[in-house]
């Protein structure tokens, strides 16, 4: 645990409670607890509970590395603001860009994230390219919905935004750390033909796959981030890619990372040459007798 990470102080979740699914509105009562000085509200739901517990209990967003200081941070499947609050109370001088869909987690994004100017909520969808989306809610749960394209004149369809897009609005060169959990979206993502252009700028990358909901996601994942060397961690639910030059000081470009061989600048002494000290022996009569 880095110092940031054990300046965090929380009161300790209630219960887990039976989930019952409802809309947020504002007669709903929403529960609290203080993180620090401020509160973070959530639904008095198993999903809301379970979540916090993950990133703030569990930590599953703790990251195996020192002296990590992020300028940008876009977290991509935002929901009510868990990672998002997370990461601005261990990265404080971060800017965090925080991307949800679906309009319930939306807003309590929205109200948590009002406690932090450093948070940034966005009320759209990661996707592979700009393109109309819709949310699919019926039978699912608050952590497992999923977004599909559409048509425009779909009066459910909302306009998608890119990685791309994000880091170019941020003001930024490069996507200090990077979280995915789109519920499979990460497969349209990770296969569109401009992915490097982003990925390429990437430092840290924590993700959540979803193959039990998309069948390809591990697969286009795996083939686009084999492009580039990574220290790889796992951290509960979350797979966690550090590119080398955060560890090492140098990354997979860059000439310090190719090992130079160690040749021999002398001539070889052969065991029956004469021994190089003068002494009229062989070699391994002498010094080399222990060789």
């Amino acid at each position: 645990m880095n110092e940031a990470e054990s300046n965090i102080q929380t009161t300790t979740p209630p219960p887990w409670e039976v989930d019952t699914d409802f809309e947020v509105n504002e007669d709903t009562q929403l529960e609290n607890f203080m993180i620090k000085d401020k509160p973070f509200y959530f639904r008095p739901i198993y999903f809301d509970k379970d979540t916090i517990k993950q990133i703030f209990v569990n930590k599953e967003y703790e990251l195996p590395i020192n002296n990590f200081k992020p300028k940008l941070i876009l977290d991509c499947g935002g929901n009510i603001g868990c990672s998002a609050v997370y990461f601005a109370n261990v990265y404080p001088d971060a800017q965090i860009f925080c991307v949800e869909p679906q309009k319930d987690n939306f807003t309590l994004l929205k109200k948590n994230s009002a406690f932090y100017e450093n948070i940034h909520p966005i009320n759209s969808a990661i996707w592979g390219r700009e393109t109309a989306i819709t949310v699919l809610e019926e039978g699912r749960h608050p952590t497992d919905y999923m977004t599909f394209e559409t048509s425009a004149e779909n009066p459910n369809a909302f306009s998608t935004v890119t990685i791309s897009k994000l880091l170019a609005d941020s003001g930024f060169d490069e996507i200090d750390l990077l979280k995915i959990d789109v519920e499979g979206a990460e497969k349209e993502l990770f296969s569109a033909p401009n992915v490097h252009d982003w990925l390429s700028k990437v430092n840290v990358l924590a993700i959540e796959l979803h193959d039990r909901m998309k069948r390809g996601c591990s697969y286009e994942f795996f083939k686009a981030v084999s492009n580039y060397h990574w220290h790889f961690a796992l951290r509960g639910e979350n797979l966690i890619f550090i590119r080398e030059k955060l560890l090492y000081g140098y990354d997979e470009t860059s000439d310090e990372s190719k090992k130079t061989p160690v040749r021999r600048t002398s001539k070889k002494i052969g065991r029956n040459d004469p021994c190089p000290c003068g002494s009229g022996k062989k070699y391994k009569n002498c010094c080399g007798k222990n060789k």
